[in-house]
Order: structure tokens, then sequence, then C-alpha cells
């Protein structure tokens, strides 16, 4: 089956995985999409909608994590710091100046450091708690230096219901 989105000419398997790298796809992520839903019409044209989407969803990600270090009361405050603190403070000078090049990570607010987030992957997934289809976002500095991950999720009416960090 081909998947109607604007941005790519993509062709998937219904009832298989879809599982593709960036040199793949032709997307700058990576891109991955459960079997449960590849087999279900209606959950591949909101994965196509929700893929032409995916950068403007980065941004709002992006927004969300500034709100929730500005706002100690947030659920997500402790999370976002966290992630912050450890790759401003933790992981050495050297190393931060690679994930932060042109700037001074010392002198680098964690707001600031929200903008060197990259987008490396967007999938969509059936969340058991909510038994209902959800978008995945994988935010990054850079993933050859840190595996460390902000993970957002994106509920089917595109409004986040979950930050996270992984590695």
């Amino acid at each position: 089956m081909k998947l109607n989105c604007k941005r790519i000419d993509f062709t998937y398997t219904p009832g298989e995985e879809i599982f593709n790298f960036p040199e793949e796809s032709g997307l700058p992520f990576l891109f991955d999409v459960e079997e449960e839903l590849t087999g279900d019409p209606a959950a591949m044209d909101a994965v196509g909608e929700m893929l032409d989407e995916a950068e403007e969803l980065a941004e709002k990600a992006k927004a969300a994590i500034k709100a929730a270090l500005a706002d100690e009361d947030s659920r997500y405050h402790s999370v976002v710091t966290f992630f912050m603190e450890f790759h401003r403070d933790d992981v050495g000078p050297d190393i931060a100046a690679e994930l932060f090049p042109g700037t001074d990570p010392s002198k680098l607010s964690f707001a600031e450091m929200v903008d060197f987030l990259k987008l490396k992957r967007f999938g969509s997934l059936v969340d058991d708690e909510m038994d209902q289809q959800v978008f995945i976002m994988d935010l990054s500095f850079n993933p050859e230096i840190t595996d460390e991950l902000m993970v957002i999720y994106f509920d089917l009416n595109k409004e986040i219901f979950c930050i996270t960090h992984e590695s």
C-alpha cells in the first residue's frame, strides 16, 4: 500500500512493521510504525498526516520542553531539567563542546540548549494503557555522541500527553 503523505512517496506492506533509516526512506530521521497499525488504513492516514507535520510537531515539543523548564510545578520539570543538566554539566567539557558547537556550553541556559535538539525518530504505535494510536518522537542533541533522548508522545489530536527521558 501507498502511504497517504505529501512529503515522501512511500509504499508499505499492511501487517508488517515499518522501520526505516533515513537513507531508506529519504526522511531526515528514523521512521517506524508498528505492524498492528500498518493493517489499518485509517491509522495509516493519520501516520501520513502527522509525518507531513513532523518538523512542526518537533517545534511544538521543544516549546513544551521549554515551558516545563520554566515551570517548577510542571510534572515534566524534573525530567527535562535532569536531561539538560546531564548534557551540560555531567558529560565533560569536550563532549559538551561537541554537543553545542559554536557556544560556551557552561554559559548556555537550559532553554537555549533546547534549540540544539534535533528530531531523530518519528513513529506510531498503539499505547497499551490508552488502547489507541499514539505518535512518538525522539529528540537528541547528537546520537553519535550520546544515546540519551527526550521522548515526546502525541495523541491523535496532536497534543502532547507525555515527555520522558530515555536512553
